[in-house]
């Protein structure tokens, strides 16, 4: 009864050993318990044997068992040495196969799972040897949530800098497939809320919440505030934290938390790729005065690219229209509209053909967009992009019949290789040697955005903090705190967009004066003030309104009338301001005309003085008055 006993006990342990390997992440705990759960099997299994051995009592039986156990371990024993016991003691072929068939097992097993077990102690003995090292250092330090394909690439613009990258929440099996250029880096078992922080005093550190999983980013973000805001806070103003999201209301949630002097920054990947493609390829840059955008296909990046064009090609002088065609994209625009509801009223020109075939989409773009002249492919995936921008581009040369139709056409397209493909066919060379170019213009690669440069030292985000602080000139009479102005500039994420999208309109404003900006030192320098008359500096603050307005009913927001501004004020939902975030409701989203009255009636000031002064200070926002980002531009005549 004893020899089955012991079997069943000893396949337990196999098994439970076992389930915890397969099924549970593989950690330096978790190696140790399927250690100890074979360990143990192999006790159970041979302790019979020497329980049967006369002239032995109990305890030196269990001993001498022990002994043999460490002697399976090492490699050293015999495997035959008890057959003879053991097939006496089974007394039948049935119990005596399966006994000797997990013995065999166990023989094999104990050796490979206890140096695998070393392998993997002393593994998180070197990493924490490692991490406590790089902790200590003054080097800056980089440090990922999650390793995946975002992590990775960002990861690797890390290479040039003297620093300590950490990727946290890693597990063996993840280690085994890191490649070799990521070696050098460390990996950590805990997640990233985990990671031991006592160490970190006056150090730069930079968090990266990365993953696909948006409860995750969210999980890890909070719990990261949560953590760091009790360092004292001259640390914590070193300590960057990074929140990768595509949740358009992500950013409630970060705001709801108590920052304290931490520098968060929620990153929406498909805004960045649109905002550098709005920057690098400005909507402006067609022939003639009207703009007509097709967005092909409502895939994430072409809703993000509609708000962001909206407000970004209002500009005086030109006609703005925008026309979205694809397959079944009449629910996903009655959310939109449910969403943002002014961006589909009559003071914008979009126009939604929702198509239930490839031949419907071919025939609405030949009748109803032959006229495009800026084009945005963004499909399933970047084959899909690459296809539909061949198509696309065969369909405009033919529209007219003269070969001549050739709008610009971007396709977003992540990958790295393809992206290259892409471009391949469209450079000069490739026009020249093949006689063949199909001017695709591939965007969104993922080290466009996954990068130490585009992340960190953002020109777009430099250039809007700048903003924020010629606001904050602007209100505070010349006497500006920069340090307590930075400090209200990473409060709310929303007034951040909204500085972001100022700064990218920043060329755009300058373009409607023939001038625009570089960062080429020997080129020919203009002073904005040669060319700002008072109707001119009139033209572009009306501008600048109707460029804000536009960017909040892209966000969502409607216009409050006083009667409502009274109202949230006296509840207090609004801190006692005039505009109110929680209701997304602000009176300023108002036509020009009469909007100093109003301004002077709620606020007892005429505000429309703010944006001829934002106006004039563009130079000190571009050559970076306030040293916030050690960039400067500097303003140049449009060659044309």
């Amino acid at each position: 009864m004893l020899w089955i006993i012991c079997l069943i006990i000893s396949l337990a342990s196999i098994l439970f050993s076992t389930y915890v390997f397969f099924n549970k992440k593989i950690s330096t705990i978790r190696m140790v318990v399927v250690m100890v759960g074979i360990f143990l099997a192999t006790f159970i299994i041979y302790l019979p044997t020497y329980l049967s051995i006369s002239n032995v009592d109990g305890l030196s039986g269990v001993l001498g068992n022990l002994v043999h156990t460490l002697q399976v371990l090492a490699i050293d024993s015999d495997f035959l040495e008890f057959s003879q016991i053991i097939k006496q003691g089974t007394g039948t072929i049935a119990l005596e196969i399966p006994y000797t068939i997990v013995r065999g097992l166990l023989h094999l097993l104990l050796p490979i799972v206890s140096a695998a077990t070393a392998v993997t102690v002393l593994f998180r003995c070197f990493s924490d040897l490692r991490m406590y090292f790089a902790t200590i250092r003054k080097k800056p330090m980089f440090v990922f949530s999650e390793y995946n394909e975002r992590s990775i690439s960002l990861a690797k613009t890390l290479r040039g800098l003297k620093c300590d990258v950490v990727f946290a929440g890693m597990d063996e099996n993840a280690l085994t497939n890191t490649s070799d250029d990521m070696k050098g880096f460390i990996f950590e078992e805990e997640e990233i809320c985990d990671l031991r922080i006592k160490g970190i005093r006056n150090k730069e550190v930079h968090y990266f919440c990365i993953s696909d999983n948006e409860d995750k980013v969210l999980s890890d973000a909070l719990g990261l505030i949560e953590k760091l805001t009790k360092l004292r806070a001259c640390d914590q103003e070193k300590i960057n934290v990074y929140l990768f999201s595509k949740v358009s209301d992500f950013s409630i949630y970060v705001d709801s938390a108590d920052k304290g002097e931490l520098n968060v920054h929620c990153v929406n990947e498909y805004e960045k790729q649109v905002y550098q493609l709005l920057d690098k390829y400005p909507l402006f840059d067609v022939e003639g005065s009207k703009i007509h955008v097709l967005l092909h296909g409502l895939s994430e990046v072409n809703k993000v690219a509609l708000k962001a064009i909206s407000w970004c090609g209002r500009l005086d002088g030109y006609d703005l229209k925008i026309s979205i065609v694809g397959a079944n994209v009449g629910e996903e625009i009655d959310e939109l509209k449910l969403e943002m509801p002014n961006l589909f009223n009559k003071n914008y020109d979009v126009s939604v053909y929702n198509c239930k075939s490839e031949k419907e989409i071919i025939d609405t773009i030949s009748s109803e967009c032959a006229d495009a002249n800026y084009v945005i492919v963004s499909e399933n995936n970047d084959n899909e992009s690459m296809e539909k921008g061949v198509l696309l581009r065969r369909l405009f040369y033919n529209i007219d019949g003269k070969f001549k139709n050739c709008p610009k056409i971007f396709c977003y397209v992540r990958d790295v290789f393809k992206y290259n493909i892409l471009k391949n066919l469209t450079t000069a060379e490739s026009k020249e040697s093949k006689k063949m170019s199909y001017n695709l213009i591939p965007f969104g690669r993922i080290d466009e955005v996954y990068s130490y440069e585009n992340l960190v030292n953002s020109p777009i985000e430099m250039i809007a903090k700048n903003v924020h602080l010629a606001y904050e000139e602007i209100f505070s009479d010349g006497n500006l705190n920069v340090k307590e102005a930075l400090k209200r500039y990473n409060l709310f994420e929303v007034n951040k967009r909204s500085n972001r999208a100022n700064a990218l309109h920043v060329r755009y404003k300058l373009r409607l004066l023939g001038l625009d900006y570089v960062q080429d030192e020997t080129a020919k320098e203009e002073q904005l003030e040669d060319y700002l008359t008072e109707e001119s500096l009139s033209r572009l603050a009306m501008l600048e309104h109707d460029r804000w307005v536009s960017f909040l009913e892209s966000e969502g927001w409607t216009t409050a009338s006083k009667e409502d501004v009274y109202a949230y004020r006296e509840s207090g939902i609004s801190r006692g301001r005039h505009n109110c975030p929680l209701l997304k409701k602000h009176p300023y989203i108002y036509p020009n005309e009469g909007l100093k009255e109003l301004s002077v009636e709620l606020e007892g000031k005429d505000t429309t003085v703010y944006d001829k002064e934002l106006i004039l200070r563009i130079p000190d926002i571009l050559k970076d008055k306030w040293k916030v980002s050690n960039t400067k531009y500097i303003i140049t005549k449009i060659q044309k």
